[in-house]
């Protein structure tokens, strides 16, 4: 059952491979049939507000926003939002799935989660609310209109998203000292990072799409980076500021804007701190270094 996003210029294995809705209230109930055809597809069904219900393999519940549902490429099944009700519903080929939880760390873990129907609902859900609808957004509004990097981004949010089903809907013993702790949870806010370091994000921001604490997001980072997450920020937002002044024939103050800052002086107090000159300077700097460098045909016979 392919799920109408309206493509543009995305690569062929992505727009097929993937596809994303938002649905809102409407007079009628909405139903969906999924029916596993050729490529086996998982399907995730947001339902943010309202009534729906659900049925597979001989199972049947009644659904009431807000509330997250996980079905595997294994599993044929019928959904339905009730009239009124308010949510997402993204689907994603299993190869696709596989190619993007095998970048991850915990692939073990998020395979596990993501072959098994998984149903949130309720305290534990709320509490990730925002960041589980924030990747469906991404993820739906990517599809309508991609811009450069759309397989990244989308990639980045369907991995987010299997994240959140290990962390919220696995077993116990699956959870039990892994996902919050040393290399896995610095990966993972240093993926968050990638996907929000021009977005003004604060490291209480972080921690809480992470499931854990500042504190604690804190002691894991000088452990493993020797470095607070503020510092981890701070870098990949400079090393992007870099980048931009060198490769881009832009005003210092529309880099700046692009990266998040409403204040062309507050950028170049950030950009001073940093590099211990202005952002003007630096450009200059560079652009003398690589004119220095090219070859020179003036002695030539």
């Amino acid at each position: 059952m392919p799920v109408a996003g309206r493509l543009h210029a995305l690569p062929v294995g992505v727009a097929t491979a993937v596809s994303a809705a938002a649905f809102g209230p409407a007079l009628a109930p909405q139903p969906w049939v999924i029916r596993q055809k050729g490529p086996r597809r998982a399907h995730l069904l947001l339902l943010q507000e309202g009534r729906g219900s659900a049925a597979w393999q001989g199972t049947r519940v009644t659904l009431e926003g807000p509330t997250l549902l996980w079905l595997p490429g294994s599993v044929d099944a019928a959904i339905e939002a009730s009239a009124g009700a308010r949510g997402y519903l993204v689907s994603a080929d299993d190869d696709f799935l596989i190619r993007i939880i095998a970048t991850s760390p915990e692939a073990l873990n998020l395979q596990r989660a993501t072959e098994r129907v998984v149903l949130i609902a309720n305290e534990p859900l709320l509490q990730n609310l925002q960041p589980i609808t924030e990747s469906c957004g991404e993820i739906a509004a990517e599809l309508r209109n991609p811009a450069a990097g759309a397989t990244t981004l989308i990639s980045s949010h369907l991995l987010l998203l299997c994240l959140s089903l290990w962390r919220l809907g696995a077993p116990e013993e699956e959870r039990e000292g892994a996902p919050h702790g040393g290399p896995a949870l610095v990966g993972n806010l240093l993926q968050l990072i990638e996907l929000h370091y021009r977005d003004g994000w604060t490291v209480a921001r972080y921690a809480a799409a992470l499931g854990v604490s500042s504190d604690r997001l804190h002691a894991h980072c000088r452990r493993e980076k020797g470095c607070g997450p503020r510092s981890l920020i701070r870098e990949r937002l400079l090393r992007e500021a870099c980048l931009r002044l060198e490769q881009l024939d832009l005003p210092v103050e529309q880099i700046g804007y692009g990266l998040g800052f409403r204040d062309a002086a507050y950028f170049n107090r950030f950009f001073r701190k940093s590099r211990g000159i202005s952002p003007g300077s630096f450009r200059r700097q560079i652009r003398l270094e690589h004119a220095r460098r090219q070859p020179s045909y003036a002695a030539w016979p």
